[in-house]
Order: structure tokens, then C-alpha cells, then sequence
């Protein structure tokens, strides 16, 4: 049960992730008329640099994964694996192989509950429960793991 509720959590965030900067990229780029190339590949960078920034500033968290209780997990919270996960999402915007990429992405969700960008960035996405559950600090500021 946790399993389908965290799904639908994942996916509400995606949704409003994608609403805050995805869908305001793509309006205005069609009001100013832009080009097919960067009409394509703007919003995308947008993205990545929004989930990046969102999740080193505001503790694995971006907006969507706020109003969730969602958060961005990783063991060696280094900027390397953040930017690897957050470039690994541009495969699902891939021009004929995106499709594949997302439907590669949800099984890998099903099976192994970990999505393809979230193996490639060696990260998880935890409720906020969870995250407590497993993350503890010690005297000096530094993660502790169970």
C-alpha cells in the first residue's frame, strides 16, 4: 500500500514540478515565437537547473516534492550524483527514444522502486518519514546512516 501511495505522491509531484516550470517555459517561448531547437531544449535545461538547484538548496526537496512529503535521498550527497540524476531525466525528452526511456523509468519503479534516474544518480525518493527514520546527525553536523 505504501508502494502506490508513494507512486501517486511521485507523480503529483512531477505534475506540479512540471506545471511551476515546464508548462510557464513552454508559453512563453510560444508567445515570443521562438525556434524549434531551443522551443525543444530550453524548458528541458530549465528543468534540470530547477530540480538541481531546488534539491541542493531546500534538503532534496523541490517544490512539488514539498507539498508531497517527498525528498531526495542519496548516501554520498555529492553534487556529481545530483547533476547525473538530474541529467538523466533529459532521456525522457529524447526525440523518438524519450517514450522508451519513460516506459524503462516505470518498470524499473514497479520492480526495483528506484526510477532510471534515480539508479543513474545513485539517489531514492523517500516520504519524509522515511527520511528521518534513516538519517540521523551526530554532534558534528555530519549524516550518520543506520
Amino acid at each position: 500500500m505504501v508502494i502506490k501511495g508513494k507512486l501517486f505522491l511521485r507523480s503529483l509531484a512531477g505534475l506540479i514540478d512540471g506545471m511551476v516550470v515546464l508548462l510557464p517555459a513552454y508559453m512563453l517561448l510560444s508567445v515570443m515565437e521562438i525556434g524549434n531547437i531551443l522551443y525543444q531544449l530550453l524548458p528541458q535545461l530549465l528543468f534540470v537547473v530547477y530540480n538541481a538547484v531546488s534539491i541542493t538548496s531546500f534538503g532534496g526537496k523541490t517544490i512539488g516534492k514539498y507539498f508531497a512529503g517527498l525528498s531526495v535521498y542519496t548516501e554520498e550527497n555529492g553534487l556529481l550524483n545530483l547533476g547525473a540524476r538530474e541529467m538523466g531525466k533529459m532521456l525522457y525528452f529524447l526525440p523518438n527514444v524519450g517514450v522508451v526511456f519513460v516506459c524503462i523509468s516505470l518498470l524499473m519503479l514497479g520492480s526495483t522502486k528506484q526510477s532510471l534516474h534515480d539508479r543513474i544518480g545513485r539517489s531514492k525518493v523517500l516520504l519524509d518519514r522515511e527520511r528521518k527514520e534513516i538519517e540521523r546527525v551526530d554532534e558534528y553536523g555530519h549524516r550518520v546512516s543506520r
